[in-house]
């Protein structure tokens, strides 16, 4: 794996992001951008010579996401650039924000991953996390997983 940087970004910084997922097909990209004005989502990237490689950001007050303020935030939006998958950059960057997470007093994180998303599901719990329910909404099954800190 190349030397890589992980580091949070601003709003101003958000729209970089779209090189490495498509934030105006995403339906989401509004909510989001809505929860990062509020301080409720921080961003972080990863950067191979200052190019972003991946993304995943922190929610922490949403009770649809199963945040208990305090004490569980959620982990969102793990995305790495198509062409850099397998290699080792999302485990990376999860791990720092698990350290975030942990540093900042929280006991437990939890997160939503599509039901066949195995590659995701697989480093989650390569992560720790375990699956404590199954779910469906209008994107399909999901599981939602968690991780005491």
């Amino acid at each position: 794996m190349n030397n890589y940087k992980i580091k949070q970004i601003s709003l101003d910084e958000y729209s970089n992001c779209s090189t490495i997922w498509n934030m105006q097909t995403c339906p989401y990209t509004d909510m989001f951008i809505k929860q990062i004005k509020a301080g409720n989502r921080e961003v972080f990237i990863l950067t191979v010579d200052d190019e972003y490689i991946a993304e995943c950001d922190l929610v922490y007050d949403n009770p649809e996401y199963g945040t208990i303020p305090g004490k569980r935030l959620y982990f969102s939006r793990l995305i790495v650039k198509r062409n850099e998958r397998d290699k080792g950059y999302g485990e990376a960057i999860s791990r720092y924000l698990l350290d975030k997470a942990k540093g900042k007093g929280y006991k437990s994180i939890a997160l939503g991953v599509d039901c066949n998303n195995t590659a995701a599901v697989n480093l989650y719990k390569k992560l720790g996390f375990t699956v404590y329910e199954e779910a469906e909404d209008k994107d399909g099954k999901f599981y939602r997983m968690e991780k005491k800190l």
